[in-house]
């Protein structure tokens, strides 16, 4: 099971981490998510910033908690080194994990970050 941990490591966290990839400029949008994505050395990290335009606060946590397991569960189709931010639009009709899934599959196909 660790090889499917979301650990600390593997997010996010700090305001210049964020900032170093929202100035890369390099910005995919979908239907349901905009993400922001920088190609660095080491291991694959992610940020998620969900917005109250996305609804209330379970609906908020609902979304990121489904885009976190996404995540978790096929970070090994991410290539490496890979810096990504996503951002949930409001009004984006992800409810289940499938929907998560099919989400995230849409951006890393259309910013062309599946490893090879």
């Amino acid at each position: 099971m660790k090889q499917f941990a979301f650990s600390r490591r593997s997010r996010l966290r700090l305001k210049k981490d964020f900032q170093a990839v929202f100035s890369a400029d390099r910005k995919t949008v979908t239907k349901d998510i905009v993400a922001w994505h920088l190609i660095t050395e080491g291991p694959c990290k992610t940020g998620l910033m969900v917005s109250r335009k996305t609804g209330g606060a379970v609906r908020r946590n609902r979304i990121k908690r489904l885009l976190r397991e996404a995540l978790r569960l096929s970070q090994n189709k991410t290539k490496e080194g890979v810096r990504l931010v996503l951002y949930p639009k409001a009004g984006c009709r992800i409810n289940n994990l499938s929907g998560a899934m099919a989400a995230l599959d849409c951006v890393r196909r259309k910013a062309k970050l599946f490893k090879e």
